[in-house]
């Protein structure tokens, strides 16, 4: 009896002296910034008809800041464009409020996860090679998004790949959504 408590008591230090250092040492810092830039495809089968091209740049500013061991609330903004010669040219600049979870799998190497919501401007426009085909057409979508990170860190520096698949109501008046998905490459800062 006396050696299952000692080995008891033995475990429950071990364990709280691994939350203490995780507690310690946040996995991406308690804040932290980074640069993204990724390949995006909007999902919705409008963009494949009529030589619509459905894919193509975008470049985000992401932030965020540890509530919880291991638990980061932020947000990030962005802008999307696939300007091209004919076909629907499309703009959007999603504006997201995210919570994720970080944990180190390996040393300097963090995998996140999370989720949140958005509120997305949108501006489509549908070109021809001499100029606009019709007026341009605008509006402010809600949508949510769920994403996942792969970061490795260097001292205070972080570079990484992200992935994300985003969700958006209907743009107004007609049956077509800015549903989308996102993968690249991300480098940050962390203090």
């Amino acid at each position: 009896m006396k050696r299952l408590f000692l080995f008891l008591i033995a475990a429950v230090f071990a364990m709280a002296s691994t939350a203490v250092y995780a507690a310690e040492r946040a996995p991406l810092g308690k804040g932290n910034f980074a640069l993204k830039l990724d390949y995006i495809v909007f999902t919705d089968s409008h963009f494949d008809r009529g030589g619509n091209q459905d894919d193509g740049l975008y470049v985000g500013l992401e932030g965020y800041g540890e509530i919880l061991p291991n638990l980061y609330l932020g947000g990030e903004i962005g802008q999307a464009a696939n300007v091209e010669m004919a076909g629907e040219e499309i703009s959007f600049v999603p504006l997201e409020l995210n919570m994720k979870y970080a944990a180190e799998v390996a040393p300097k190497l963090v995998i996140d996860f999370g989720g949140g919501i958005s509120y997305s401007y949108v501006e489509l426009q549908y070109q021809v090679p001499f100029g606009p085909l019709q007026p341009e057409r605008d509006d402010w979508l809600f949508g949510a998004q769920f994403f996942a990170d792969l970061t490795y860190k260097i001292n205070w520096f972080s570079i990484g790949l992200n992935a994300k698949y985003q969700v958006t109501e209907d743009f107004r008046d007609e049956d077509l959504d800015l549903n989308n998905f996102r993968i690249g490459v991300q480098i940050g800062i962390m203090f």
